[in-house]
């Protein structure tokens, strides 16, 4: 197999392309990469649906150049329930090629699947299902690097399995990385772990809706006392539509006034309306939303604090 990779708007290494690549070298005189010529197979990843045309025109032009390739557009932002079983088997536990991006400095991978929980606007639990473990760190995990990077849903919901991975990195001298926690289960034993850790990132939590106030100020408040900086605290605050921008404004201000850092999650497949954007570019830079309210956004802007703002009028 030669397979040709392609990402479409992946903003990391992409996890599927590098196991993708595993599983071609490893087959008689196979080869996998971003520029491979005369592809057997293309494989084209998209994980965002706004860019589903991108990656089927992408398709397209690979077509007209290789006409006899195999080629299989995939990810959330095709299909959510797409497979590729019928070549792939086991590639979920393939080994990462991380030599395709050779500026990579950490491991990367899932050790669970799936969520506990059922947000209405997260597609996990449609495209995997329930919350279960799958991977030990260490199957994917490449030695020589010193840094490690958790792509699970919400890891800390099976306590014991949180522990024992986290165990496995302190002894490992890894610096971490979760692309999120769910601080709604943080309990004593877990902030202390989590003030034992060594940090490549910053600690993501979410305060998506502002009935999870109690428990979201609780989880900081607990980070605080076992002596975890606010400023390493980034919380993600959703906001649906234009019609939440009120709501995601006071999450927000809720935030700043713990001092711990919001970062506005915007919906994807609404239209952005002029404050949405506002809120997003004030989260986006600290300076400005530790240094003012959003209230004075517009005002600033154009007072070199926000300079680099001039398109959002």
């Amino acid at each position: 197999m030669r397979a040709l990779l392609v990402s479409t708007d992946s903003t990391i290494p992409n996890l599927f392309l590098m196991k993708m690549s595993a599983y071609a070298k490893q087959t008689p005189d196979g080869d996998a990469g971003f520029s491979i010529d005369d592809p057997s197979h293309a494989f084209i990843s998209c994980i965002l649906s706004k860019n589903r045309q991108k990656a089927l025109g992408s398709a397209a032009l690979i077509r007209t150049q290789y006409p006899n390739a195999s080629i299989d557009v995939g990810g959330t932002g095709v299909d959510v329930h797409k497979t590729l079983h019928t070549i792939l088997n086991g590639i979920d536990r393939m080994f990462p090629d991380y030599s395709i991006y050779p500026k990579m400095d950490y491991s990367l991978g899932f050790t669970t699947r799936g969520c506990i929980r059922n947000c209405p606007f997260c597609v996990v639990p449609e495209k995997e299902g329930k919350f279960r473990i799958v991977q030990h760190p260490s199957e994917f995990h490449d030695p020589k690097f010193k840094k490690i990077r958790l792509l699970d849903n919400n890891i800390n919901a099976d306590k014991a399995w949180f522990m024992t991975i986290t165990d496995w990195m302190i002894e490992n001298k890894l610096k971490v990385d979760f692309d999120g926690l769910d601080v709604r289960l943080f309990d004593k034993e877990t902030v202390e772990r989590l003030a034992e850790l060594r940090w490549s990132g910053s600690i993501k939590i979410a305060f998506d809706d502002m009935k999870w106030r109690p428990l979201v100020e609780k989880g900081i408040c607990m980070m605080k006392d076992a002596g975890i900086s606010p400023h390493r605290i980034n919380t993600y605050v959703y906001c649906d539509s234009d019609e939440c921008y009120d709501d995601a404004v006071a999450r927000c201000m809720i935030l700043k006034g713990m001092d711990v850092g919001a970062y506005a999650m915007l919906n994807i497949d609404v239209p952005h309306t002029q404050r949405m954007r506002h809120l997003k570019r004030w989260t986006d830079r600290k300076t400005a939303f530790y240094g003012f309210d959003i209230a004075d956004y517009r005002t600033r802007r154009g007072k070199g604090v926000l300079a680099d703002d001039r398109d959002c009028v």
